[in-house]
């Protein structure tokens, strides 16, 4: 799954304009894996910080967002020309874990924001379990990204991509597991 056009399009085009306004650094940008599935699990501060990880390496990421954002006719066209997808957030929507899963099966990258909101102050350090489920459940390397919030105009913000978090040592997926799983990609974001 090497992408599309209309996504690398959009990135050189965003990526002078995201620096220009908000100029940022990235670290560890070597913890991604250069080929195969993996999950990019961040923190959400901003509706930028999509960008902000999209232009931090070269994979194609197929981001997972709120369903409302594609009830407008030209976001939705516009996101999923994108490759994002839905999800209804508030219960299981068991069509975005195909999708979710359907991507890494297929050596893709996804891309998730695990809080299930944004917090601008970067204060929140709770996350939806959904995220450890679909990671149990595919067995791909999670690659922890902290976007050190609040985000400052015109002035330099930080970007910090950890390197995967290792889950390979839990076995089903039940409630214990799902909770340490939680807890090390909280970890892994904040460094907690």
């Amino acid at each position: 799954m090497k992408g599309n056009r209309f996504y690398f399009f959009i990135r050189a085009l965003v990526i002078p304009l995201l620096h220009f306004l908000y100029p940022y650094r990235v670290s560890g940008r070597e913890n991604i894996p250069a080929e195969g599935a993996a999950i990019l699990c961040s923190n959400h501060v901003h509706m930028f910080d999509p960008l902000f990880i999209a232009t931090s390496t070269r994979r194609y990421i197929r981001y997972i967002s709120k369903k409302e954002l594609f009830d407008n006719r030209f976001l939705g066209w516009f996101f999923r020309h994108l490759g994002m997808f839905p999800v209804a957030r508030g219960g299981t929507d068991m069509g975005a874990m195909r999708t979710m899963l359907s991507v890494l099966k297929e050596g893709g990258v996804l891309g998730i924001f695990p809080q299930g909101h944004r917090y601008r102050q970067d204060d929140h350090h709770q996350l939806e379990s959904g995220t450890a489920i679909i990671a149990l459940r595919a067995r791909v390397p999670v690659v922890p990204i902290h976007v050190r919030g609040p985000l400052r105009l015109f002035r330099m913000n930080e970007i910090t991509i950890g390197q995967p978090v290792a889950l390979d040592d839990l076995g089903r997926i039940d409630a214990p597991n799902v909770a340490e799983a939680d807890r090390r990609l909280i970890e892994g974001i904040w460094g907690d």
